[in-house]
């Protein structure tokens, strides 16, 4: 899904760079991409494009042998290290995906590496199985949702959803890039593509939303919203429910929620029962980065 044409275009501008990796006879055999953009106007950062959950590697790798594969995992991430040692930055922060756990090429040559996680649940499992591996919270948030006459629907009106999330980042106080958000829902979105969901309460209001992409195996949670005034504690766990449903009928294999480093935002996935997964974020700050973590931290403990 994040290496398709479609998607690319989404984030497609000044700041997005889209690198190959050729072998020795010059041929096209992967890429990857990352974004670059100033922080705070001052501060250059490197890391992966809005809404991407990673950095995009895919390479075409013909190695059958366990050692000559592991060796040529190395050569590609060595050469990625290289390109990113003559790059100006301040601030690299760049995950891979979940396939590349062998980091050590960066590791060796002074960079940090972060682990992270996601939840992917298994949609060759029943309805039954799913909603058995469940917390008890989060079936409770669905049935009380179902009970308080919450009903949600698959959207093709994509404005109520859009305005739900970019709500949310506004009272969160957090930023978004507006730009991303309008070309995700005009002309990336499609019935192929993308499952939006809405719960409404029984007067009809729009109060959360869920927002998928998907191709044929995965369907990754990309984003939600809801209305902080007329909230429900399950119009989203029914939305997210009717999600992976309708995946699930689809005939995609995986459920990814994604991932969150925010501990109430990792303790809501967590509660839908998936598999923990980790992936690998690479780091490295110079000297302005640095200094720009430092001053945070000593403002934020005052």
């Amino acid at each position: 899904m994040f290496n398709t044409k479609e998607w690319i275009k989404t984030s497609y501008d000044e700041r997005f760079n889209l690198l190959g990796i050729f072998n020795n006879n010059k041929e096209l055999i992967g890429s990857f991409y990352y974004y670059k953009f100033k922080r705070g106007k001052v501060l250059t950062q490197l890391s992966a494009p809005p809404f991407s959950p990673n950095c995009g590697l895919y390479v075409n790798d013909q190695t059958i042998n366990p050692a000559q594969k592991n060796t040529f995992r190395k050569k590609v991430l060595a050469l990625i290290r290289e390109y990113f040692d003559k790059q100006s930055f301040d601030i690299l922060s760049l995950p891979f995906p979940t396939e590349y756990v062998d980091m050590q090429e960066f590791i060796w040559k002074g960079y940090s590496v972060e682990p992270r996680y996601t939840y992917q649940l298994d949609l060759k499992e029943s309805e039954e199985g799913l909603l058995a591996k469940m917390s008890s919270e989060r079936r409770k948030n669905i049935r009380k949702a179902e009970k308080d006459g919450v009903f949600v629907e698959r959207v093709k009106n994509t404005e109520i959803a859009k305005k739900l999330i970019i709500n949310t980042y506004f009272q969160q106080n957090l930023t978004v890039n507006n730009a991303v958000i309008d070309k995700l829902f005009s002309s990336f979105s499609n019935e192929e593509n993308t499952l939006c969901f809405v719960s409404y309460d029984n007067k009809k209001d729009p109060i959360a939303t869920v927002y998928c992409v998907m191709d044929e195996s995965i369907c990754y949670y990309i984003f939600g919203g809801y209305d902080k005034d007329k909230k429900h504690e399950g119009a989203g766990a029914l939305a997210m429910w009717s999600a992976i449903k309708t995946a699930k009928e689809k005939g995609v294999s995986i459920f990814d929620f994604e991932g969150s480093m925010l501990p109430a935002v990792e303790k809501y996935f967590r509660g839908f029962g998936g598999k923990m997964i980790p992936f690998y974020s690479v780091n490295k700050n110079k000297w302005k980065g640095n200094l720009f973590f430092k001053l945070r931290k000593l403002i934020s403990s005052k």
